[in-house]
Parts: C-alpha cells; structure tokens; sequence
C-alpha cells in the first residue's frame, strides 16, 4: 500500500515541468543540496520531509524522472534523512554515471564515488526510473530495475526522509514519486518477516535462464510467468485487486533436461517478488517421503516440509508416490501425498511445492488424485535436448574440466550425439548422458596417453577423436 505517492498528473503527457522557482524543488543555497517541498497554489511551501515510516517495516521509494535541462551535475533522490544536514543521496548524472553520498552535519562524504553505469540513460531529455528498497538493515539501489549496489544500516544515517537532490540549476520533468511499505504477518503470531517487493533482482536471474542450453519454450514461459507476478505484485502494492495465485507447479520431461535447475531459479524468482522468504530449494522423491514401517512416513514428510518452510518442496518423480500395484497394503504412499496435501493447506503462503517426472506418468497420477490436481495449475513441459544442444552442453562441462576437443573429435562428438538422438526412447538421460560420456571419453584419453614418453599440456587438455566411442559401446546413461 502507498505510505506516501504524489503521482504529477497534471498535464496532457502526464507530467509536471517543475523547478525551482515555482514548484517542488527548492534549491538551497551553497553546495546545493535541497528538501523535498511542494508549493501549493495558495503560495506557501510544505515540506513533506521528512518522512517517519517505523523501524519494523520495509519501505521502497520509487520515482520516474526526466531531465529537462540544467548542467551535468547530477539529479536523483535523498534517503534516510533526519535533515538536510543529515541525509545520503543517490544521484545520476546526464553523462551515464552514478553515485551515492552521505552527509553528517552537514558534511558531505563519498559512499560511490561517480561511476559508470550501462544501466543509465544519457542525454538532455532521458528518462530514468529511480528506486531505493530498504529492507531490515540494508538498503538496495536500483537504476532502470537494474541493481547496482547495496548498503548496510552502518554506512548511512539514521531516520527514513526521503526527497530530491539536485546540484545545480535544473529543470526536471517529474512523472511520479511513490513511497510504498509492506509487511508480510506470518499468521502465527511472530515477528513480522519483511517479504521484498524488489522486481529488479530478477534480472540476473532471467540472465541465467537465458544463458540454459535449449529449452527455448521454457524460457518463454517463464518470462511470461514472472510478468505477471510482477504486475500482481504491483497491483498488490499499489492497493489494487489481484488474481488468487497458486504458485505450485508441475515441471514434465525426460530426465537430465534442467528440471531441477529451473525449479531453483523459480524459488530465488519467489524470493525477490516477496512471496517467499528464502526462496531455497529443498529436493527429495519417494524414498524421502516415504518410509517402510507405519507412523514413520508423515514425520518424514513433516520434517521437509518444515525444512522447505520459506522455500520451495521439489519431488522428483512424484507419480511414484502412487501405491504400486502390488504393495500388499504395505505401501505407504497414500499416507505421504495425504500429510503433503494438508501441510500445503495449513502453511498456504509459506511454502511452494513443485512435483517433476515424465509426462505420461505424472498425468496419470494427477488424474488418479483429484486433491493433488486441483492444487497445481501452472505446468511446464520439457523437451528432449536436440543433438546439437547436447554437444554444446558436452563442450560446456569439458570446459569446466580444463579440457578442449580437437576439431576431429568435435566432429566425432556431433556424430555420436546425432545416432543418439535417432535411436533414444523417453527414458534418455540428455545432460546427464553427455556428463557420463565426459567420464568415460576422459577414461579413454588417460588410457591413450599415459604411456607416453612426453606428455604436454596440450596432449593433456585435448580429447582425440578416438577418445569418443562408438554409440552402444559402453553402457551410458
């Protein structure tokens, strides 16, 4: 909800030219640092600094501002002030570079001297979205949703005001200055734990889902999913209604196609939009559930829910859960997906859970189990890796080994994949047989070359042609 939001709509654009002669900002006298004061139209100036927004809450300032004209100085927002003589200042500056300052009685000090930044626009008339989140002790500064750096309670003065500063005669177009605060209230009764509102973390996240080998429709889908949990989130902050979300989910796909690495980012995507706390990942599967003697299987499934608290519950192969055939009545899968299905009731909120497998057996399984179906409506399909994936993935984890292939054993490698692709059934391992040729390719290199007379660091480094065997020669998974 807004603490605080001044949104300018004044004009057609939907902006407000102010400056200092006759709104907004006023700039002092000397080294030019301001308050933050709006003069309304009866003449007289009141000063909306500063701000007293209580310790126990998270507060994020957020404006969109245009500069109009003026020197290069810099222009941003003033933070964390008693006064004007006790403040810091997050500041860009036309040219591309930002900083953030501190001012103790009235003296300026240094935190980020100007630095560059790719993530500022330049010139006369850019536009720039500015963002300060303070959470607990820390404070994180944002340029275009792009994070660039973040300080502890020390290193910036006590007190929450908030406004502009502005070095210099300047004119800036002001669309919206918004001071928003939220507090997730856990519901029994404890301390509050401050959940992030912070869409702009997301992005090194996306950054590494983009750089995944393969899994384009993935990609897509879930960029298309953090889209609109961000504007849920926003809708949220700003007081508006949003959609009931379940953020449980069903990953489908062979083995060894980045199910479990997906699910990670997911639980660091649910971190930074504030839905969950931590954000961990906490993996098990059957035999983690389940246990062989009664009364064990719901302590079992209780501890990791409890561990999974704040963070995600991942289960591989989650249609094992369902009672073999013939179990005898000694099986005690039933038992797990019940204990699992009343955790997600009593924790709803605290916890998500995301159940992976192959597609065949996991519709069945959610079509032999209404309760579990009805909590999971977000699915994502995985796909085999094409044969070309699979030697950059190769190539990929080689590196990672110090190790290099020659361009005939390339050649080789994109042939033994290529047969691979066109003999394989749905139980094909895809990352994890390319990680299991790796091991046996580099087996049969130590044999090719350990009986050297002179062995160098590129015989060392290099796989042959003849290190890759033919495909069915060994037994790889």
């Amino acid at each position: 909800m807004p603490f605080m939001q001044e949104p300018f709509l004044d004009n057609d654009n939907g902006w407000e030219i102010r400056d200092d002669q006759y709104a907004l900002l006023r700039i002092a006298d000397g080294d030019y640092a301001y308050v933050f004061e709006h003069r309304r139209e009866q003449g007289e100036w009141t000063t909306w600094q500063p701000l007293q927004i209580p310790d126990d809450v998270e507060y994020q300032i957020h404006t969109v501002i245009e500069r109009v004209s003026g020197p290069n100085n810099g222009y941003g927002l003033l933070w964390g002030c008693q006064d004007e003589e006790n403040c810091a200042s997050f500041e860009i500056a036309r040219s591309g570079h930002y900083r953030i300052r501190q001012r103790t009685a009235g003296n300026w000090s240094e935190i980020r001297p100007w630095t560059a930044s790719r993530h500022i626009r330049p010139g006369e008339h850019a536009l720039n979205e500015l963002l300060i989140i303070q959470l607990a002790d820390k404070a994180r500064f944002f340029i275009n949703e792009q994070f660039v750096m973040e300080l502890s309670q020390m290193q910036r003065p006590l007190g929450h005001g908030f406004g502009f500063v502005v070095n210099g005669r300047i004119r800036i177009r002001i669309h919206s200055a918004i001071v928003l605060h939220h507090v997730q209230w856990p519901p029994d009764g404890r301390t509050p734990s401050l959940a992030s509102v912070n869409t702009a973390n997301i992005e090194p996240v996306l950054d590494e889902l983009s750089g995944l080998i393969g899994l384009n429709n993935i990609k897509q889908e879930v960029r298309t999913f953090i889209n609109f949990l961000k504007v849920q989130k926003m809708r949220q902050e700003r007081g508006m209604s949003a959609a009931s979300l379940s953020y449980h989910m069903v990953l489908t796909g062979p083995p060894g196609t980045g199910k479990t690495t997906v699910a990670r980012l997911i639980g660091r995507v649910y971190r930074e939009l504030g839905i969950l706390q931590e954000g961990h990942l906490v993996e098990t599967d059957r035999a983690g559930l389940v246990a062989p003697y009664v009364g064990q299987t719901a302590l079992r499934v209780n501890e990791l829910v409890e561990k999974a608290l704040g963070g995600i519950l991942f289960i591989d192969e989650a249609y094992a859960l369902m009672p073999r055939t013939n179990h005898n009545g000694h099986d005690f899968g039933l038992e797990a997906i019940e204990t699992l299905l009343k955790r997600m009731e009593d924790h709803r909120g605290r916890f998500a859970v995301i159940i992976a497998g192959y597609a065949d057996e996991m519709e069945r399984f959610l079509g032999a189990n209404p309760g579990v179906r009805s909590r999971f409506n977000r699915y994502f399909t995985f796909n085999h890796y094409k044969p070309q994936e699979l030697v950059m993935i190769f190539k990929g984890m080689a590196r990672e080994a110090g190790l290099c292939l020659s361009p005939e054993a390339e050649a080789a490698l994109q042939a033994h994949f290529a047969q691979v692709c066109q003999e394989r059934d749905g139980s094909f391992g895809n990352g994890r047989y390319a990680r299991n040729l790796l091991e046996k390719v580099m087996e049969r290199q130590a044999n090719r070359i350990v009986n050297l007379t002179s062995i160098t660091d590129d015989v060392l480094i290099t796989l042959a042609a003849v290190d890759i065997p033919d495909v069915g020669l060994y037994t790889i998974h």
